[in-house]
């Protein structure tokens, strides 16, 4: 027994319509920012049953409802899905690009179902053309940014089937001999149409739901690796980075240094202004901090008002004028609260990777050279060399 095509066109629109409403139910649990992409898509949900009910009326109705509009609304239901891929990845709004098959669609219907009719010649063009939103979805979603996720690739595999189907179809009514005495005329091709209709854009759905979540979740991990004050890497993050950091210098047996970078006086700025004064100077620290880094130096705050600077590949004269670099950037800082000028200076210390260190071994050491930079006065650099020469003088100074 062969497909039943008002079946299928009735299993599709139910499906549809009740995944339109699930996704509506659920829109205001995701992000702001995902929001948007999600409207696109539930609204083609939403509309692909009211062309499904006009395709299916088709003898009962007029063709102008049952042919025309029908054929447009559902190319407008895969326009909103283009619009909807487009705007999850970032793509520019092309309304030209992604609503012009639509018209196109409409104009063909009007051309072979009024002007000069013919079923062949309707179905060909028509196929074409509703394939191109497949094809530009699939496309947006498989030339993002790499490794691509699995849901991505779900959700592209499933956009780029129908696109396939529609062209095989277009080569095959418009190259066999006979032609399709109805729409709902149940030959095979047409049963992989309409089988595919109803069952593709609900694994579709499925798969961008996945894509949507599958961000959700990686913003949820990124979040959790940052300051929420600063935006820098917290202490966490620093434990991964700096690991692989000194695995690698490790294996290719190459310099790394650390920074241990402090704020002078920042007690003083909460203790007259308050907490929204240091809050404010921490991140004006931190701005001048990443404009003064180098492409893969890593920055990220220990706490309070103590910072960290891991640099790959860096000696201790590398390390020193970083650290000055770093310095002098802070203490040029124009930063004022309430109409006061409130100046930014650090003490940084540095330590060099030793054979058994790990990060807390480096934060140890820079962190005791960071407190002779605050005994030497303050707004200094304190290196190993400098660490020495303490060494030679009153013994090996102690972390406070």
């Amino acid at each position: 027994m062969g497909l039943d095509i008002h079946s299928a066109i009735t299993i599709s629109a139910v499906l549809s319509l009740m995944m339109a409403m699930s996704l509506r139910y659920t829109l205001h649990d995701y992000p702001v920012e995902q929001r948007p992409s999600l409207r696109f898509w539930i609204a083609s949900m939403g509309l692909q049953p009211v062309a499904w009910v006009l395709y299916g009326l088709r003898g009962t109705i007029p063709d102008l409802f049952a042919i025309v509009i029908a054929n447009a609304i559902l190319t407008l239901t895969y326009a909103f899905q283009l619009q909807a891929v487009r705007v999850f990845v970032g793509r520019p709004n092309r309304p030209a690009l992604v609503y012009t098959p639509v018209v196109l669609v409409a104009a063909v219907e009007i051309l072979f179902t009024f002007v000069y009719p013919s079923i062949r010649m309707r179905t060909v063009s028509a196929s074409l053309l509703i394939a191109i939103p497949f094809f530009l979805s699939a496309g947006a979603l498989l030339s993002g940014s790499r490794p691509r996720r699995r849901s991505n690739l779900l959700t592209a595999t499933t956009l780029l089937l129908p696109a396939l189907v529609l062209v095989t179809r277009a080569l095959y009514e418009g190259l066999r001999s006979g032609t399709l005495a109805s729409a709902f005329t149940v030959t095979p091709m047409q049963a992989m149409v309409f089988g595919m209709a109803g069952f593709l854009p609900i694994i579709a759905t499925l798969g961008f739901v996945s894509m949507c979540n599958d961000r959700l979740n990686l913003e949820l991990v990124r979040q959790a690796m940052l300051d929420p004050l600063t935006g820098i890497s917290n202490r966490r993050a620093l434990d991964e980075s700096s690991a692989d950091a000194i695995a690698v210098a490790r294996r290719h047996k190459r310099d790394l240094a650390v920074l241990l970078v402090d704020a002078d006086h920042f007690k003083q700025v909460n203790d007259r202004y308050g907490h929204g004064a240091g809050d404010a100077a921490l991140q004006a620290l931190v701005a001048a901090l990443q404009a003064a880094l180098r492409p893969g130096d890593l920055l990220g705050r220990l706490g309070g008002e103590e910072f960290v600077v891991i640099l790959p590949e860096t000696d201790e004269i590398q390390a020193h004028a970083a650290a000055e670099r770093l310095r002098d950037a802070v203490a040029n800082v124009e930063f004022s609260f309430q109409r006061d000028a409130l100046p930014l200076r650090v003490s940084i210390g540095i330590a060099l990777l030793e054979p058994d260190d790990d990060l807390v071994a480096l934060l140890r050491r820079a962190d005791q050279a960071m407190y002779v930079a605050k005994r030497s006065g303050r707004n200094c650099v304190v290196g190993p060399r400098q660490m020495q020469q303490q060494t030679a003088i009153d013994g090996v100074p102690m972390a406070g």
